[in-house]
């Protein structure tokens, strides 16, 4: 008798555990979906990364060349610019985000919201970047041809 009840109860607090837990696929899902988002900005600008040097050389050389070389050399500035901007923020993004990304699905609603609020900023961090460097890159572009 004493067995039965035990495992009623165990089994009650059990059923009473698991129906009090938040569900959190929702969030976590709004969540991975806007993570993707942002990954997906920094792939499309990320290929055009490996014109930089190149371009840089470039507009080097004209400077080298033209009697006016400060347009070329700010153009150069604003390539290498646009490099530590990716590198930094491809630092941080990790530091913020990648490295704690296991650990969200863990957490509450209330949780995730913070993260996708850190991430709405971030995608609006990372869109400003890509305009940027494209704005750098069509300059250099220009000047080289």
């Amino acid at each position: 008798m004493i067995l039965n009840l035990r495992k009623v109860l165990l089994a009650s607090i059990t059923i009473l555990v698991f129906s009090c837990a938040e569900d959190t696929s929702e969030k976590y899902a709004e969540y991975e979906k806007l993570f993707q988002q942002v990954l997906e900005v920094h792939d499309e600008v990320m290929p055009k990364m490996g014109d930089l040097p190149g371009l840089e050389q470039q507009l080097q050389k004209i400077a080298d060349t033209s009697a006016n070389p400060r347009i070329y050399l700010e153009a150069e500035k604003q390539l290498e610019r646009s490099d530590s901007l990716m590198m930094g923020w491809m630092h941080s993004f990790s530091d913020e985000f990648v490295k704690k990304k296991p650990s969200v699905k863990k957490m509450s609603n209330q949780e995730i919201q913070q993260e996708i609020d850190a991430l709405q900023a971030e995608l609006k961090k990372v869109r400003r970047m890509e305009d940027e460097i494209s704005a750098s890159l069509i300059n250099a572009q220009e000047l080289v041809r």
